[in-house]
């Protein structure tokens, strides 16, 4: 089942053109895709959860994929401020340097698209050098968490793996 999955769900994403080289890549399929209001291109992984849902909805992924692709300039921006405030209120004032915007230092790199959820990775060159901001959104758009992750703890959790 989970080779019929996966194949299905890169033959699905591969007819829409979504994502550009699309191939899949262990129990996720992935690719390059065009963040459109954010006017970056982002690496993209949709993982069906094959491990952990019985019946992996495709059709939920592949909605999720073209909203948040699609999303209007507007509700980046508000999605972005919602990030920088929730960031800056949670940061002590000798944690994030005033004299950097968050809102144009921020760059998003990544998504990762779920049936119930979407990641987005944002890289802050030099507000976060060291760390990528992971911000979950629902379905709907909505942020519903943001976690701040170091290169090491990426770099711990890829020595888990091996």
């Amino acid at each position: 089942m989970t080779e019929s999955v996966l194949n299905d769900l890169l033959r699905r994403v591969t007819e829409s053109g979504l994502l550009d080289e699309p191939t899949i890549d262990e129990d996720t399929v992935v690719g390059l895709a065009h963040l459109d209001a954010a006017g970056v291109e982002v690496e993209v992984d949709l993982d069906p959860e094959i491990d952990d849902v019985d019946d992996p909805d495709v059709d939920a992924i592949l909605t999720s994929l073209s909203d948040i692709l699609s999303v209007s300039e507007d509700r980046w921006r508000a999605i972005v401020d919602e990030i920088v405030t929730e960031i800056e209120d949670a940061l002590e004032d000798d944690e994030v340097d005033s004299e950097i915007d968050l809102r144009t230092d921020l760059e998003a790199v990544g998504v990762g698209v779920f049936a119930d959820a979407i990641i987005v990775v944002f890289a802050g060159a030099t507000s976060f050098p060291d760390a990528l901001v992971h911000v979950q959104l629902t379905p709907e758009l909505e942020v519903e968490d943001i976690e701040i992750v170091s290169d090491d703890d990426e770099d711990d959790e890829d020595d888990d793996e091996d």
